[in-house]
């Protein structure tokens, strides 16, 4: 008795995807030479296998230039990750985290921009007070404590630049943690590097 043919994982999941369209188990069984049991196998086989897959149904195609590819393939082989299929599901996964907004730097950076403001104004009305001097042609009305003042304002300025940086590196630092967490597990032990 001579063996039956053997399906490729291909043949299997073609004739799963047919049966699932209504094409007929004897056409099937015809077209690729093997029992109709055969068929009824590769269409439970491509059943169970969707179903194990159930989260992954979906594909996805995304355009991106050679640079991008290797600067992303770069960071990946950084971090010890050597699927790129992988390391796309774990961020897709992880979007809410990474890409939420954060409302507490929002906020600062509110409360920076409205002292920045109030900065410039004073900085505004000091070059104000200098111009009108030097067009009526007298001596600008500039004291020690108008130095002091404009000091202070430098200082200011300062400060809130000094704060802003603080700001994003720490939103810096907690993207990396977020990146980190959801790549996690991608690669082997001891290769789990941050950049």
């Amino acid at each position: 008795m001579p063996r039956a043919r053997r399906l490729t994982e291909k043949e299997r999941l073609s004739i799963a995807k047919a049966r699932a369209e209504g094409v007929p188990v004897r056409e099937l069984a015809t077209r690729y030479g093997v029992s109709r049991v055969s068929i009824y196998n590769a269409s439970n086989h491509g059943t169970e296998r969707q179903e194990a897959n159930a989260s992954r149904s979906r594909v996805i195609g995304i355009r991106v230039s050679a640079r991008d590819l290797r600067g992303f393939d770069a960071v990946l082989g950084r971090r010890g990750i050597a699927h790129r299929s992988d390391a796309m599901r774990s961020l897709m996964l992880a979007a809410d985290n990474i890409l939420r907004p954060d409302e507490v730097m929002t906020e600062e950076l509110r409360t920076m921009s409205a002292a920045l403001n109030r900065v410039g104004n004073n900085v505004n009305q000091v070059a104000r007070r200098l111009n009108e001097a030097k067009v009526r042609g007298e001596l600008p009305p500039y004291t020690a404590a108008s130095h002091a003042e404009i000091r202070e304002l430098a200082g200011l300025v300062f400060e809130l630049a000094d704060q802003i940086q603080q700001l994003f590196r720490a939103r810096r630092r907690a993207l990396d943690l977020d990146v980190s967490k959801a790549l996690a597990g991608l690669a082997p032990r001891g290769q789990n590097g941050a950049d």
